[in-house]
């Protein structure tokens, strides 16, 4: 039987984000040496609870390891009233008119992550550091990847790709308005099932040496 990412990699979570298990146990509301036991669980509102208590996706915990069966996917009630973007509803086409409503479906998406988001950032594993959503990564974000599907598609995994991806080599920062602030730009990797690989560029500040998502664009083939 496939494993989810909470059974198969929790323990190896808490110890990359540096929360021990009695603290884990502590906001979970269970004892230490439940902690194991509770990893097994495969119960919606249980992992939805430990992915508050470990601030990292709730997509991330449920994913697997390897190729599910179909049969074992929880499934996931969707909230009410809380707005879905469809894959539908994004433009497949190339002309002006598509490339603008990508790029508004973009603004929307950004606009109503960050109102469920309030402190605007993911914890990275790879990193082990959190990276920042601020009004660059929208505007960049806005105009590189408006241009694709599939690069809009990536756009609405953002919590996943700024969990889960890989730095893969680190550039000089272009001396130009929009990365004047940066000392130097990391890119970095993630693999979107159906969709492939997904750059992310993020931006290393000069001063605060703050991480903050700059561009995310799908990698077609």
């Amino acid at each position: 039987m496939s494993q989810i990412y909470f059974e198969a990699n929790g323990e190896a979570l808490l110890e990359k984000i540096g929360m021990s298990k009695s603290e884990f146990a502590r906001r979970m509301g269970i004892r230490k040496q439940n902690v194991k036991t509770l990893f097994k669980s495969k119960n919606i509102e249980t992992i939805h609870k430990a992915a508050g208590v470990m601030d990292v996706p709730f997509e991330l915990l449920i994913g697997y390891t390897e190729e599910p069966d179909l049969s074992e996917i929880p499934v996931i009630p969707l909230e009410e009233d809380k707005p879905v973007i469809a894959e539908y509803e994004i433009p497949i086409g190339d002309s002006p008119e598509d490339v603008v409503k990508r790029r508004n479906i973009i603004s929307r998406f950004y606009r109503e992550w960050k109102m469920q988001n309030p402190l605007q950032r993911r914890y990275n594993l790879s990193l082990k550091e959190y990276i920042n959503i601020r009004f660059v990564s929208i505007t960049e974000t806005c105009t590189h990847s408006s241009r694709t599907y599939l690069s809009t598609l990536a756009v609405l995994q953002l919590d996943a790709i700024l969990t889960g991806a890989k730095k893969v080599t680190t550039v000089p920062a272009k001396k130009n308005r929009n990365q004047k602030e940066f000392d130097k730009m990391l890119i970095m990797h993630y693999r979107c099932p159906g969709i492939g690989t997904v750059k992310m560029t993020v931006g290393v500040k000069r001063k605060t040496h703050e991480k903050v998502q700059y561009c995310i664009t799908a990698l077609e083939v």
